[in-house]
């Protein structure tokens, strides 16, 4: 496949915004010219020493795309590592908060200075919803944003009965910022826009999503 160049690149993964924007989802570009243009941009941003900023990806986002790990491509081979859309039928959405409360209606300019606060990480499949809750933090000097999920819950439309702790819990909420890079989950985003991110994660699997 031809390289594909720095705008172009841009152009296509903001043509997928369009495209669930729109309802028009058959003018989704192809999976292998997702892929290449993700790439092209990751690739066109490592020598920049660009820091990701918090404030970069405040909002609520939806996942749309995915390749696999680098464990899952030698397992499956190339049909999850090329890259696909997710299903519509599943909804899985990804917010970025700038203080503890994770549904607070807005978020402070010394919150996003400090770059922490918390992700909630949600799967709905019908009527029913499983979140995950954590701190984040934006690495300084980095395009990494390291994450962690310390609480859970299920819930059947707005009914919650099950929850609970995962990990270490509030305690690991407290010794989040303490650990390590290497100890802890994170994504490097290497292109961020008004209406989508892309990450490469910690697995070396590719995601973008749209905002919701």
């Amino acid at each position: 496949m031809a390289m594909v160049d720095f705008e172009d690149a841009i152009a296509t993964l903001r043509q997928v915004a369009i495209a669930y924007d729109t309802k028009k989802l058959s003018t989704r570009p192809d999976p292998a010219a997702i892929v290449e243009s993700m790439t092209t941009l990751e690739r066109g941003r490592r020598g920049e020493r660009r820091e990701l900023s918090l404030d970069d990806v405040l909002g609520d986002w939806r996942l749309v795309f995915v390749t696999g790990t680098q464990k899952t491509r030698k397992k499956a081979g190339t049909m999850i590592g090329a890259g696909r859309y997710l299903p519509g039928l599943v909804n899985i959405t990804i917010s970025y908060r700038a203080d503890d409360t994770v549904n607070a209606g807005e978020n402070t300019a010394k919150d996003a200075e400090q770059n922490t606060g918390r992700v909630v990480n949600q799967v709905k499949l019908g009527g029913l919803t499983f979140t995950v809750t954590g701190p984040i933090e934006a690495i300084a000097g980095r395009q990494t944003l390291a994450f962690d999920f310390t609480q859970w819950c299920v819930g059947l439309g707005s009914w919650m009965p099950f929850n609970g702790e995962l990990g270490n819990g509030a305690d690991g909420d407290v010794t989040f910022t303490e650990r390590s890079l290497k100890d802890r989950p994170f994504f490097n985003y290497f292109w961020t826009d008004e209406r989508a991110i892309a990450a490469r994660g910690k697995g070396g699997g590719l995601a973008l999503w749209i905002r919701t």
